[in-house]
């Protein structure tokens, strides 16, 4: 009982750990200059992969899937359609380890709109909490050069990786409140999936972003078979889960792990180099973070 009791606990490092592998992967294939086209086979092939196991709980669970239709589609939209599409052009302006240290925000953002639309309180020291974690954002958006603040240019990569990071925390919030609870994980993720690809397919016909289509190579096909395993299935229904049992605000957390991994991979397989700049805003996050839930704790 004890260890089932904490397993969410261990289950939920899986998310942060894959996800991060999505984000240098992202990178380095960010040359083809596809974000879109890669989401949308991103979710193609996990869809494939996954639909033998999903599609007698969806067609079990179908009455259910119709009443709520509406909100299932909202969580699909916003997990699968728009987050990584919104990731994927991130990286392509700015390094792995920007939007890694970014999307930690996502922990302050869910503290922000839940405060702002859900009624919950926040105090003074929480407050305080997450004006030091948006400093550390501005440390990292700026690089704390002079030029750049006194500008005003900033990297329009890290300005897309924070409206992503903006949308997993809605997505984390309203999973509470818009995910019928009588709906199966395996289902749930499914109907997700299956709905948030079928929103990607127009986009990509249209090509907002005039984007080149995707150069097959046999590291595309590599690239896209691991997000399309392990960030996508694995981590969504690790995610899920980890999110009903522990909370958004608690199951966000976790999401403070990615610095460590994104850090180390980027700089094993992408060879970038970390800057003190990005030490001091993640300290910053961190510490603001850590100010926020302490006190809740409390």
């Amino acid at each position: 009982m004890k260890n089932k009791a904490l397993l969410p606990y261990f289950i939920m490092i899986l998310p942060p750990l894959f996800w991060s592998g999505n984000f240098i992967v992202g990178r380095a294939v960010s040359y083809h200059g596809t974000p879109i086209g890669l989401s949308f086979w991103r979710w193609f092939l996990a869809t494939l992969i996954i639909l033998p196991f999903v599609i007698k709980p969806m067609w079990n669970q179908r009455e259910l899937i119709q009443r709520y239709f509406w909100q299932i589609s909202i969580l699909a939209i916003l997990a699968v359609s728009a987050f990584n599409s919104l990731a994927y052009i991130s990286l392509q302006y700015t390094t792995a380890t920007n939007a890694i240290l970014l999307n930690s925000f996502i922990p302050i953002f869910i503290l922000i709109i839940s405060s702002l639309f859900f009624k919950e309180h926040i105090s003074r020291i929480q407050t305080m909490g997450v004006l030091v974690s948006m400093f550390g954002v501005f440390v990292i958006l700026t690089k704390l050069d002079l030029e750049i603040i006194t500008s005003l240019e900033l990297n329009k990569g890290d300005l897309w990786m924070l409206v992503a990071a903006l949308d997993w925390a809605l997505y984390s919030i309203l999973l509470k409140y818009l995910r019928p609870k009588e709906l199966t994980p395996i289902a749930f993720l499914g109907i997700t999936m299956l709905m948030g690809t079928l929103v990607l397919y127009p986009i990509l016909l249209l090509n907002p972003f005039a984007e080149q289509p995707i150069i097959w190579s046999s590291e595309m096909i590599k690239a896209l078979t691991y997000i399309a395993i392990f960030p996508s299935i694995i981590s969504y229904l690790s995610w899920n889960y980890g999110m009903q049992k522990l909370g958004a605000t608690i199951g966000g957390q976790y999401l403070h792990l990615m610095p460590l991994f994104g850090a180390l991979m980027a700089t094993i397989f992408l060879d970038e180099h970390i800057q003190i700049y990005h030490l001091i805003g993640a300290l910053c996050i961190g510490l603001g973070l850590w100010m926020s839930i302490a006190q809740k704790k409390s």
